[in-house]
């Protein structure tokens, strides 16, 4: 077992509980959160933009915008690599002192913090953290498992509480086990170290909503899991002594269509596509322009810069575009004029981005039917849902699992391609209150006017 600060009893303990995608829309269906919150000090704000999780979290837990810690989006393209990389884990990314660092700061080493399964989390300078994390070994194989800190709370938390269910975390079968796991993962954490600030995330609500939307019948189900989910964890807390804090990233937002600005760019004639084994592959250091899809923005590269006014009147001309933001570089910290677009089109309220660029489906890539959110160029919703055009799904998963254990290699090839089937979405700051995010603190707590303020939020459950 590894070594324990010394407790000091006369502070105070926290718990966030990050409640992805709660809002004043979805709160009213939470009848056990809602009387919670009834004697809290509940906000609504502006979110972070971009409205992602990568960009919300580390603008609560530094207090900087992204423009100053540099995370901006769930992922960018790399310019010196040529690559697009999305859903790095390392906490070196993240520019800035984080709040433990702070809060480490004014109370000495002896402070502890737990961080389960937050973004950015491995190597985090934290007590005890938890991610997901797959082994990838050199037969093509891929092995849910998830990384801890310290390296043996992996074995010691899946042996009490099982193997993180990780087929539920992400795909056509995410639901409520992984939430209730994590939420599981939490209550040992308590239990066993006592830590003086505990980050959990909680990512059920993020599911249904996107697959049906935020106000629609077939996500009241979710709506009330998440609700005794996250009430029994506030009741834990609270009979421990532990103050909560309930917050989201954001609020999700009807929508019914999506927009691939790939495709336009390669009617154009600036995308430009190798064919590999008869498939279609983005070569984006090759393009001339080329977009990164992250649900409601689109983050445009241009490396023909000579491209720029003609790409900004396209994107003008596009329906669903509500807005067209770019930045100078030079009034950019480095790190983050390296990552940042040359453009960044935010999509209207009822629109969002796809990352697809083949015109036809037969030459897809071999991944874009694949749950795979590494090789996408951008971020992928349809990987919520099983392809309504496959006569038996289970029997395909069925006989990939089969060749899996057998010892093939295989692709489990059951992802439509189909943006239309996508219901709700994020990622624009541009939403009315409903559909803004949350937070519900201790009444007195400061007021939150901008994301950055949760930081401070948090930092005054300590006083």
């Amino acid at each position: 077992m590894p070594h324990i600060p010394d407790m000091d009893s006369s502070r105070p303990r926290v718990a966030v509980i990050d409640l992805v995608g709660l809002s004043r829309r979805i709160l009213p269906g939470m009848p056990r959160l809602s009387a919670w919150a009834a004697t809290k000090k509940t906000s609504s704000f502006r979110p972070s933009f971009p409205a992602v999780t990568c960009t919300a979290q580390s603008t609560y837990l530094t207090g900087l915008s992204p423009e100053q810690h540099g995370i901006t989006g769930n992922g960018w393209y790399h310019r010196t690599m040529c690559e697009v990389q999305f859903w790095k884990q390392s906490d070196k990314l993240v520019q800035g002192e984080k709040i433990w660092e702070t809060l480490r700061r004014k109370f000495g080493e002896n402070f502890t913090c737990a961080k389960l399964f937050w973004w950015y989390n491995m190597y985090s300078d934290v007590n005890w953290s938890m991610t997901p994390r797959p082994m990838y070994p050199a037969d093509g194989r891929k092995v849910f498992d998830i990384y801890t800190t310290p390296m043996n709370l992996r074995e010691d938390v899946q042996k009490d509480l099982g193997r993180f269910p990780f087929p539920f975390f992400w795909g056509p079968a995410a639901g409520l086990p992984s939430s209730k796991w994590i939420s599981e993962a939490a209550i040992w954490t308590e239990n066993r170290y006592k830590p003086d600030l505990s980050l959990v995330y909680l990512p059920h609500l993020d599911y249904d909503l996107q697959r049906f939307g935020p106000d629609t019948p077939e996500a009241r189900p979710a709506i009330r899991e998440a609700d005794n989910l996250a009430a029994d964890l506030i009741e834990f807390y609270e009979t421990r002594g532990v103050i909560p804090i309930v917050l989201s990233e954001y609020g999700l937002s009807p929508v019914r269509r999506d927009i691939a600005l790939n495709r336009l760019f390669r009617k154009k004639g600036w995308i430009t596509v190798r064919n590999e084994m008869n498939r279609d592959m983005l070569d984006c250091g090759a393009s001339h322009v080329f977009a990164i899809a992250d649900h409601q923005t689109a983050h445009i590269y241009i490396n023909d810069k000579s491209l720029k006014e003609e790409v900004i009147r396209l994107l003008k001309e596009t329906s669903g575009i509500a807005d067209i933001r770019q930045v100078n570089p030079d009034a950019l910290p480095q790190v983050t004029a390296e990552r940042h677009a040359d453009l960044v089109a935010v999509a209207e309220a009822d629109a969002w981005f796809s990352y697809y660029y083949w015109d036809d489906d037969i030459h897809a890539p071999d991944f874009a039917r694949c749950v795979d959110i590494h090789r996408k160029p951008g971020y992928d919703p349809a990987e919520l849902f099983l392809d309504p055009s496959l006569h038996c799904p289970k029997l395909n998963i069925g006989s990939f699992l089969l060749k899996k254990k057998l010892g093939f290699r295989a692709l489990l090839e059951v992802i439509p391609l189909n943006g239309n089937l996508v219901r709700g979405s994020h990622g624009s700051d541009l939403v009315d209150e409903p559909d803004r995010p949350l937070c519900i603190a201790p009444p007195g707590t400061p007021d939150i006017v901008r994301p950055e303020d949760i930081h401070n939020v948090i930092l005054s459950a300590f006083s």
